[in-house]
């Protein structure tokens, strides 16, 4: 690749660059600003997801390769990309209200949050081995670092270390099945895998098994999940928002690109499996979520099951299905808006450097903070899939798939599962609206306040008005099935 070649490339990933160099600038001005000039940090930092944005847009249209096809600027990357934009410029506005009472270097985790969407956009553009995994590194050590932000607190050390451990050997894993894959293929790239793919070599199987154990791990699925509430619970309440959305829909994208553009000729061996695990991710999320005492540990079961409810997506979509791969993209545009509000509200509520947790931290919201208790209502029935929200809209998709697919068996586990979250999600609303007034609440946050207006408007009007948003969620899908198709 010649010096020309690299040029272009660099001005193609601009989106990418113009968090990179955003970040930058937040980590070298902040510890020369004065005190009262670092708050213009805060600034640098929108700016830098904003212009990401607006660069972005342009990847809806005709595609786009760089640097030798390592990525892949496609619609399927631009629409995930706008959920990690979406995600992280709304968590930045969260963390500013959030992080002024428990920590002075509030400027580091927003950089933080700017570096890990930069690996993520990188991780759904990828169609090489050392991109992706590239991708993987500068998002999961960004977010090892966001999860023990909180030096205050014992928990939240205790999460990043989690999270550190925990994640290094998924990432031993992944790097040990690419590897595999590399020594059999001789390449990295998913369709020069997917050209030479044998099934009946040990090293494509074993290698193609440990991929999928890493993306597992990643996703939170089923055996896989244990660190999940633990590491959702000791972050940082803005933090834990960013990576139940970012982190999760980042692996699934990859899980997609990798599975239809490179795995595709071991389908039928995968898809039992991921069957299996969407099952009993479902089942095991929603059942310990409705034990849990504290509403953060909750929403991270529940962030479990709903990783569950996109496998069934992932299934559905065996050979290549349009339609399935589609529903797993617009999942996630929907899951941005309900679980960012609902971590937005929780994040809205803690003060003075207690986070609100339990269930008896919300009682009595409605009376005291009804437009709070109001937006947290319509962010429960969204995740309980309740219409005429964008959860409702999303959830049929996902299970109408499955029983276009003749997967009738996964779609009834799946509304059954569903049906029992609006328990704990309709609990949280008692202790709202029914309860004694016992807790104390914080003053007006005109920030947070927007943003959750914005997510509350989103969430009704997406769910009654959702084509345009599924339109572009189909053509993303398209894509991404372009190799398999044979395109």
């Amino acid at each position: 690749m010649d010096l020309s070649e690299v040029f272009k490339s660099t001005l193609l990933i601009g989106p990418e660059l113009s968090l990179i160099i955003a970040g930058l600038i937040i980590i070298v001005l902040d510890p020369i600003l004065r005190d009262s000039a670092k708050k213009n940090l805060f600034g640098i930092a929108l700016l830098g997801l904003a212009v990401g944005f607006i660069l972005n847009i342009k990847r809806f249209g005709v595609p786009e390769t760089a640097f030798s096809g390592a990525l892949s600027l496609d619609q399927f990357a631009a629409y995930f990309n706008v959920i990690f934009l979406i995600g992280a410029f709304l968590a930045v506005i969260f963390s500013r209200d959030y992080l002024s009472k428990i920590s002075k270097h509030s400027n580091e985790l927003y950089a933080l949050i700017l570096f890990s969407t930069s690996g993520m956009m990188i991780l759904s553009s990828g169609k090489e081995f050392m991109s992706l995994f590239l991708g993987f590194e500068i998002m999961s050590i960004s977010v090892y670092i966001l999860s023990a932000f909180n030096r205050k607190s014992v928990r939240s050390t205790e999460a990043g270390i989690k999270y550190l451990i925990l994640g290094g050997f998924s990432s031993a894993i992944l790097l040990y099945g690419i590897a595999l894959l590399y020594g059999a293929s001789g390449s990295v790239y998913l369709d020069e895998i997917l050209s030479k793919f044998d099934p009946t070599n040990p090293l494509f199987l074993a290698g193609s098994a440990l991929v999928l154990v890493g993306f597992i791990f990643k996703i939170g699925a089923f055996p896989l999940h244990q660190w999940v509430p633990d590491v959702y619970e000791g972050a940082p309440m803005p933090v834990t928002a960013f990576m139940s959305v970012g982190v999760k829909a980042a692996a699934f994208a990859i899980l997609l690109r990798v599975i239809f553009e490179g795995f595709a000729e071991i389908q039928l061996t995968i898809m039992p499996v991921l069957w299996i695990v969407a099952v009993f991710t479902m089942i095991v999320g929603n059942i310990a979520a409705i034990a849990q005492k504290s509403i953060k540990r909750m929403l991270a079961y529940s962030s479990i099951a709903h990783a569950g409810y996109a496998l069934v997506g992932v299934v559905a979509a065996y050979g290549g299905d349009k339609l399935a791969v589609s529903s797993v993209i617009y999942y996630f545009f929907a899951y941005m808006f309900m679980n960012l509000g609902a971590f937005g509200v929780l994040a809205y509520l803690s003060r003075d450097g207690k986070e609100c947790e339990t269930f008896e931290d919300i009682s009595g919201l409605w009376k005291k903070r009804p437009y709070l208790a109001l937006a947290l209502g319509v962010f429960m029935f969204s995740l309980a899939g309740i219409p005429p929200t964008i959860g409702f809209f999303a959830k049929y998709r996902i299970f109408l798939s499955a029983v276009q697919a003749d997967f009738y068996w996964l779609a009834i586990i799946g509304i059954l599962s569903s049906v029992v979250s609006a328990y704990y999600y309709i609990r949280v609303l008692v202790y709202a609206y029914m309860k004694d007034d016992t807790a104390t609440f914080p003053s007006f946050k005109i920030a947070s306040s927007i943003v959750l207006v914005v997510l509350c408007i989103g969430t009704l009007l997406l769910g009654v008005f959702p084509f345009d948003s599924w339109h572009l969620a189909l053509e993303a899908a398209g894509s991404v099935l372009v190799a398999l198709n044979g395109g």
